[in-house]
């Protein structure tokens, strides 16, 4: 996949180089490495589906969160004095705040004080969490003027669900692909080294898991992430050579 993301980009960017500054010779790219720390803020929304009739229930949820990490990146700066291709790795593991439900057949029912209810079936309280880790991102810069440049990129992360439902229904781990465009600074100094900052908004696709366990496959219960956008404000040191 890192090798995927990384040939996009370099054929692109290479092209865009060749296609706009064909009159201007080149200079030999610089490498660069360096690491980074970044933070943001994120909203997503989303809805899960139960039962075995028809319409299944439908539960909707949204909800924000900050949070920060760090990152390694790799570069090739300079690509004909304007374009600079990279990748970063998230060298962090982010975990979500627990969620909790509580299902009640009874809820909403009207019954007499001195009656309980009896109804009985899909209750109890199941609570649930994601782990986002391995961010691997493929990015293209292009310097607009002096150290100001404008960026855009893809994005791949691993989710990991940690779900501890009523039902012995269970969730599956999953991958998300997103999109990220943005601005930033540059500046050097003498000896190779150098400092960005950045400001970047994230779109990760949306997906739906399909439950699995014996009352996730009768009910055809599934959830469904329908967005997860964020603004990331980050600053990284780096070397080039």
């Amino acid at each position: 996949m890192i090798k995927k993301i990384l040939s996009t980009i370099l054929v692109s960017s290479v092209l865009f180089v060749f296609g706009s500054t064909s009159s201007i010779a080149f200079d030999r790219p610089t490498v660069a490495i360096g690491l980074g720390g970044a933070y943001g803020g994120y909203t997503a929304s989303g809805y899960e589906l139960e039962g075995a009739g028809d319409p299944q229930e439908k539960n909707t949820d949204e909800g924000s969160g900050e949070f920060g990490w760090t990152n390694i990146f790799f570069e090739i700066q300079d690509i004909g004095d304007r374009v600079t291709i990279g990748a970063s790795w998230s060298a962090d593991d982010v975990e979500t705040a627990q969620e909790s439900r509580t299902d009640s057949l009874c809820t909403g029912i009207p019954t007499h004080p001195n009656l309980h209810c009896s109804r009985t079936g899909n209750t109890g309280t199941s609570t649930v969490s994601v782990q986002l880790s391995n961010v691997v991102t493929g990015y293209a810069e292009l310097r607009i003027y002096q150290g100001f440049f404008i960026k855009a990129g893809i994005m791949e992360m691993d989710v990991e669900t940690k779900d501890a439902l009523h039902t012995d229904t269970s969730y599956p781990n999953t991958t998300l692909d997103g999109e990220l465009v943005g601005f930033g600074w540059r500046g050097s100094w003498d000896n190779g080294m150098f400092i960005k900052t950045e400001t970047i908004a994230q779109n990760w696709k949306g997906v739906k898991l399909n439950g699995t366990g014996a009352t996730g496959t009768d009910n055809n219960t599934s959830v469904t992430l329908d967005n997860l956008n964020g603004v990331v404000a980050s600053i990284s040191l780096g070397k080039a050579f």
